[in-house]
């Protein structure tokens, strides 16, 4: 399965990407307000995502196992307020350097159980398997664990394409030249090159981008307040909880 995605005439899409289905699912008055603020900008977009090889980004969690992505959807996409960047997809079972979540510096939620994957019932659990981490956490565990061969299965699919883009942003550190060369090395590709896609905030009006600003920033500070908190621990720069407190990766 691909991500759903809205196609008008693209602007390429927004940094932190506004995921379609996501903002149907709102109560009703903050997705007014949510496209409201896209219609007032005249914002024309295409909200797309795109894995290493450039095309539709895939699911990475699959029926059986339980749901993952920072928006729960079960792809590696995020929101403006998830600075942990979950864009890489690993199978959390094939880490022969060490648990993940014990190597990065967090609590074991590797080893856990959550809501399923393509699952009608509420109360059900899966296994975690398939998951997006931290792509900050990702280049933390191959610097401890001892490189790329420390993790088995490698999702290339389903690989955020905006991960290549952080990585390369840092490319001055070590650890996040390992994570990038990783990725090459494991999807058989070369991301050296290429363009990330950008928002083109030349070709709206004064008005449109203050409304943009403006508006888009009230939605989704609401998004936030209403949805989840980030907590930073050592070893991972962030990791997303629930209202309880309970990590969410």
């Amino acid at each position: 399965k691909s991500i759903p995605s809205l196609h008008a005439e693209p602007i390429n899409g927004i940094e932190g990407s506004l995921y379609l289905t996501k903002i149907i699912k709102m109560p009703n008055p903050l997705r007014t307000a949510v496209f409201g603020t896209l219609l007032a900008a005249g914002l024309k977009l295409s909200i797309a995502y795109t894995n290493v090889y450039g095309e539709d980004l895939r699911a990475c969690s699959q029926e059986g196992m339980a749901l993952t992505g920072y928006t729960r959807t079960g792809y590696c996409v995020d929101q403006q307020d998830d600075s942990g960047s979950h864009h890489i997809c690993i199978d959390l079972n094939s880490t022969s350097g060490g648990n993940f979540c014990s190597v990065t510096g967090q609590s074991d939620w590797c080893s856990g159980d959550s809501a399923c994957d393509g699952g009608d019932d509420d109360d059900a659990s899966c296994p975690i398997q398939n998951w997006c981490v931290c792509q900050w956490a990702f280049a933390n565990y191959l610097e401890s664990a001892g490189g790329c061969d420390m993790v088995q299965d490698i999702v290339c699919e389903a690989i955020n394409m905006e991960a290549v883009a952080a990585y390369r942003t840092k490319a001055g550190t070590q650890k996040y030249r390992v994570a990038l060369r990783c990725l090459e090395e494991r999807c058989g590709i070369s991301l050296q090159e290429g363009g990330i896609r950008s928002f083109r905030l030349a070709q709206m009006s004064a008005l449109s981008k203050i409304l943009l600003v403006f508006g888009g920033g009230a939605s989704f500070s609401l998004m936030y307040l209403l949805t989840r908190k980030k907590d930073a621990i050592p070893g991972n720069e962030y990791v997303s909880t629930d209202k309880s407190g309970a990590v969410m990766a």
